[in-house]
Order: C-alpha cells, then structure tokens, then sequence
C-alpha cells in the first residue's frame, strides 16, 4: 500500500494560518485519507530521548499495536537530536529514511523546504488545527501546509542542590514575582563555587545544537534577536552586546564548567546529580534522571532567574513523516493516534513534558514525578514571549541558530569580543533572511 502524496490542488488549499484543511478538502469534493491496513504493513519510528521517553513511546506503539493488529511499528532511539538528525540526513540521501521521526519546532522548515517531509493537511479533520496551542501550530506550518503535528512542549526553569544552599544560608523563591535577579543568581553562583561544596556554580543545558535557547536571556535583559516584523536582526545594540558580555562572563569566572558552551555534548544533568554543579538550568524532561540518579543530594526547583524582564525558552518536539515512507496513510493515522488527548496525557505525565492540546494546557496533570516542581515548570512556560516564539518558529531559524552556535560557541570558549560576535550575527542574520 503506498501513502499517497498532496496533489497540486490539495496543496493550494493548505492550512492558511492554521485554518481548516477538511473545509478545502470539502470544497475539492475530497475528505481527509483514512488508512487502511489490510495487508500487514511495518513502521520505523525514529526519536531520542531517556529512558522515560523511550517507556513513553513503547507504550503508545503497544497501544497502537493491539488495535492493528496487521501494522508493527519499530521503535529506534538516538542519543540525542543532533545524533537523530545525521541519521535522517543520512538516510534521506540514500532515500531510506524512517517513516516517522521526532523533531524539534525549530527545525520542521529545514526539513520541509527541502521537500524531505509528507504535507500533512489531507489527513486532517475540519477543526484539528483548533485543537493545539496557536504557537506549535504555527511551528509547524510551512508554506500554508501542515508538515508535522505537535507532541508537546518544555521550558527552562532552575534546579538547585538543597544541601549546598542550606549550607550556604541561601533560600531559593518559591513564587514567580520573588525569582532572583541577575545578580543574585551569580552572587549565589560565586558562593557555591567559593565554599568548595560545588566546583562550579551551575551549567546552562543549551548543548547539542540548542544555542537558541540562549534567547531568553536577551529577552530577560529587555533584547529581541529580530524587529517586531522578523526582517532585520538587532544584536548589535546595547542590550544584544550586554547580553552576550553577561553570559561570557560565566566562562571568564570560572562559575560553569569550560566543557558546557553550546557545541559541546556535556551531560550537564549527569553535572548536578554527581555534585559538579550546584544549580542547572534545565528542562522538565530531566527530572526523571535526575529522581533516579541523584541521590547522594537533595534537589529541588525554582524559576528562571529575571532582569529588566522575565522570559523562559520554547522547547519540545513535534512528530513528522518522511518522503520515503511506503505506507504514508498508516503513518500519518499512527501520528494522529500518539498525539491525541489521551494519548498526549499520558506521554507527558510519564515523560515530564508539557501538553501542547488546548484541552489539556490548562489542566493540572497528574505527573508520575515531582508534581510540585512540575507546577513550577507550568507557570515558567506562561513567561515564554510570544516575539521569542514566532522567532524561533521561523521557517529559516535553523539556519539562524547554526549560526548562533558558531558565533557563541567563540565567544565563551574562545573569548571573542561580545561585540564583535553580535555585528558577527547580525551579518549573518540579514544573509539569512535575504536582506
């Protein structure tokens, strides 16, 4: 059985701003495919992930599974996004790719400008777009089309280790509105660092090809990377250069680890669990590591730390399929299936993620780990700024953020002049954008 392609028509009467795809197909006489597996038929899934997310997805695929009997669906997991990412590219070369893959927001218009996913939209039912939060529809929309479904969702927020704060005197907020300033978060970074309990005072997880979630805190710190229209980069004002000399600074102190600027692969949650660092900015998604694993220390969380501003990263993945899949109808049914509201609850419950299904946003979950942290990590992601979301949304912004990696990554490691690395991005930038 092979998945059939959007026609030309079918591709003019795309998703317009997250409008509704059955509606164009109704007006074409059409309605959405349905699959049909009446011979058997075999699935690869590709994803990374810890093994909270692996059990995850098993148990979805198991799900999915027992009511189609006819389909098996094969689970591969990767390292990491970076390590998934040469996978696909690699396979996509040889015209061998998976039929479904995990896949950041920021990256869903590389991959579909480069024609390597299936057009979603005549899968999808009059209303599905209403269904999701209007930003991760909008990630992943290019071109009109609808060329992933979101999964869900994550943000930054603080974890900090108990006994090196108790041992310090220090007491961390436990409301939004008290969150620490800049400079008590580094006071409390040189404290760590001064008493001998930590070797460093913290670690910021933007490896792995995430150098966009150094966005927040420009916007922390009052910036944008881009005007209010997405045209012409900003960087090199006062706030993108003051921006980049305070992050700079947590390498020139010595108050991170040198192994831990955004080109490196440091596992920078196995840092806090073995007692390296005594804060990490990190996901939700490490909790289940870190519940599992550290546990010669106490651990807790609390907010992002604020300036002029308070401002968190947009994080999570989506669920696309590939040009090479034989049995598009099946994959794109199995994509449905994951990413329903019952199915989505029990994927982020047990993962530690954040929904993305406006039925489920606004509910308190009940998470299968730390729910009180949890809750920390729900408020944080209401301080993602919309600028910030529709930047790194862009079509182009995986270009952008190859960039920033490279530009940040001589900056914190090489000592690059703060500057000169923001007129560096800001050329770079306007390349990208066609200016």
């Amino acid at each position: 059985m092979k998945g059939a392609r959007a026609t030309d028509t079918i591709g003019r009467r795309g998703l317009l701003g997250g409008g509704l795809a059955a509606a164009a197909l109704a007006g074409a006489g059409l309605r959405p495919r349905r699959a049909r597996a009446d011979s058997p038929v075999v699935l690869t899934l590709a994803v990374w992930g810890a093994q909270a997310e692996e059990e995850a997805f098993k148990s979805v695929i198991d799900k999915y599974q027992a009511l189609h009997p006819n389909v098996t669906i094969r689970l591969e997991v990767n390292g990491n996004s970076m390590q998934l990412y040469q996978l696909v590219d690699t396979r996509l070369a040889g015209r061998q790719a998976p039929d479904v893959f995990r896949i950041q927001y920021q990256q869903v218009g590389r991959y579909a400008s480069a024609h390597a996913l299936v057009d979603l939209t005549p899968y999808l039912d009059q209303g599905y777009a209403n269904q999701f939060g209007p930003a991760f529809w909008q990630a992943v929309t290019f071109q009109d089309k609808q060329f992933a479904l979101p999964h869900h969702t994550d943000t930054f927020a603080l974890y900090y280790n108990v006994d090196f704060l108790r041992n310090l005197g220090v007491e961390m907020p436990r409301s939004l509105d008290l969150s620490l300033k800049w400079d008590e978060f580094i006071r409390i970074a040189r404290q760590l660092k001064a008493k001998g309990d930590a070797p460093y005072g913290f670690a910021m997880g933007w490896q792995n090809s995430s150098a966009y979630r150094w966005l927040p805190f420009l916007y922390q710190h009052g910036g944008q990377m881009l005007d209010a229209e997405l045209r012409q980069p900003l960087l090199a004002s006062p706030t993108g250069v003051e921006t980049l000399a305070w992050t700079q600074s947590w390498f020139k102190e010595g108050l991170v680890p040198p192994s831990t600027s955004v080109k490196s692969s440091e596992q920078t949650q196995n840092l806090f669990a073995n007692g390296t660092i005594g804060m990490l900015l990190g996901g939700d998604w490490q909790i289940p590591f870190l519940q599992q694993n550290m546990t010669k220390y106490k651990w807790d969380v609390t907010y992002m730390p604020r300036d002029v501003a308070m401002a968190s990263d947009l994080g999570g993945n989506c669920l696309a399929i590939s040009r090479d899949s034989k049995n598009q109808d099946v994959a794109a049914d199995f994509l449905k299936f994951i990413v329903s509201e019952e199915n989505m609850r029990a994927f982020v419950t047990a993962a530690q993620f954040l929904p993305v299904r406006t039925g489920l946003m606004n509910q308190e979950l009940a998470y299968a780990l730390r729910p009180e942290a949890m809750k920390i990590y729900v408020e944080q992601a209401r301080t993602i700024p919309d600028h910030l979301v529709r930047t790194v949304t862009m079509p182009v912004f995986s270009k952008i953020n190859a960039a920033m990696a490279d530009e940040l990554d001589l900056t914190f490691t090489s000592g690059q002049d703060p500057a000169t690395t923001a007129q560096n991005l800001d050329t770079k930038i306007k390349a990208v954008l066609g200016g």
